[in-house]
């Protein structure tokens, strides 16, 4: 019985430094890729996508390995401006960029990149005489400023629209590769299985697959314009049962971007986001979602001019984790051009009750009755109910 009852041994022994020393223990490299940062949350690769105030909002910046989709405004006004950015933020930090745009020339489109400016901190003390009456107003408007300063230390750039990048700067500074597709486009066929091999063999060529390479000094940046529009040859705008190519191109494109260093932004035309069913099926398929709604039903009901549209986040990246590690302070978001400069905030500020003022919480206290009587009294009266 004594046998029985001993414990058996363990077998995970601590071991000695000198012990652990001289084993040869594998350390994890730390990628030292310029415009990345590793984030604090789940210990990711991040790249910020151009615009500080999206940083802030998404948790830093864009995970390496994944795929943001956009919805296009009505005008596709404001969601050119994201992609621009997000192309001169890697001509900034010397990334190899690749765009898929089938609607736009090479030359015309790399010839409305924006340029960087140095922008001076805007000074945040204020006296109190100022915020006497708005002193809410004025800590949104520090926090704001704080999440912008923030989003400027991790190498994140400001971009002004009316200053632009010379055609020398941006083929010099980075690799550009543009999606030329010869296909002839038939009834039954789209452009995706072109592109799906067309970025393959680039990533292979550029030495960015994490499984055929071992040098990690560069980042791919890729840009998919209007993905499920006509111009493509996709009819999942008219038909939803054409959508089939394009989920199955955003399959093949997670895979591939699992094993690559590389970040991809997909920009959805409006009729597509205007379908609930098809914007919910594509953003099941990707790992961040935000919309720039700024259709005439949403900027009738904003109180402030200023905006010109919602900022909708409607999905965050599970990554290294079950479960998204970075939620936003609020989703109350909108979006407002300023000085050439497309600048996301909180549109609205919490309702600033006392815990200990019932009257301002919409609630009844145990003394207040309702009565159709004009007595204050605490006794019953035949009117009271």
């Amino acid at each position: 019985m004594s046998d029985l009852v001993q414990p058996k041994p363990s077998y995970f022994v601590r071991k000695t430094p000198t012990q652990a020393s001289s084993q040869n223990v594998k350390q994890t490299n730390i990628l030292n890729i310029p415009g990345t940062r590793t984030s604090l949350h789940n210990n990711q690769l991040l790249t910020p996508i151009g615009i500080p105030s999206i940083d802030s909002t998404i948790g830093g910046g864009l995970p390496v390995g994944g795929i943001c989709l956009i919805g296009q405004d009505t005008k596709n006004y404001f969601s050119d401006i994201v992609m621009r950015c997000f192309i001169a933020e890697g001509v900034v930090h010397n990334h190899s960029i690749y765009v898929a745009d089938v609607g736009e020339e090479k030359e015309k489109l790399f010839q409305r990149i924006p340029s960087q400016n140095k922008i001076e901190e805007p000074d945040i003390q204020k006296s109190p005489e100022q915020l006497r009456i708005a002193w809410r107003y004025g800590q949104q408007s520090q926090l704001n400023i704080k999440n912008e300063s923030s989003a400027k230390s991790f190498q994140s750039n400001y971009f002004v629209m009316n200053k632009l990048m010379s055609s020398y700067e941006i083929f010099s500074s980075s690799n550009i590769r543009t999606f030329e597709s010869n296909q002839k486009i038939t009834n039954e066929s789209t452009l995706y299985p072109n592109l799906s091999k067309d970025l393959t063999k680039h990533i292979d060529s550029i030495n960015l697959n994490v499984n055929k390479t071992k040098e990690y000094n560069n980042l791919l940046r890729i840009v998919i314009n209007s993905a499920g529009g006509l111009i493509w040859n996709d009819l999942c705008s008219i038909n939803e049962d054409f959508s089939m190519e394009l989920c199955k191109f955003l399959i093949y494109l997670r895979q591939l971007m699992r094993h690559s260093l590389a970040v991809c932004i997909i920009t959805l035309p409006n009729e597509v986001v205007q379908n609930k069913d098809l914007l919910e099926k594509f953003s099941h398929l990707s790992d961040y979602t935000f919309l720039l709604d700024d259709s005439s039903r949403t900027t009738s009901r904003l109180t402030n001019t200023q905006y010109d549209g919602l900022f909708r986040l409607t999905k965050l990246p599970r990554l290294n984790s079950l479960s998204s590690c970075f939620t936003p302070e609020t989703l109350d978001l909108a979006f407002y051009v300023k000085k050439k400069r497309l600048i996301v905030e909180q549109m609205h500020l919490p309702p600033d009750i006392d815990e200990n003022d019932d009257s301002q919480k919409g609630r009844t206290n145990s003394s207040v009755t309702m009565s159709c009587s004009s007595s204050t009294s605490s006794g019953s009266h035949k009117l009271d109910f």
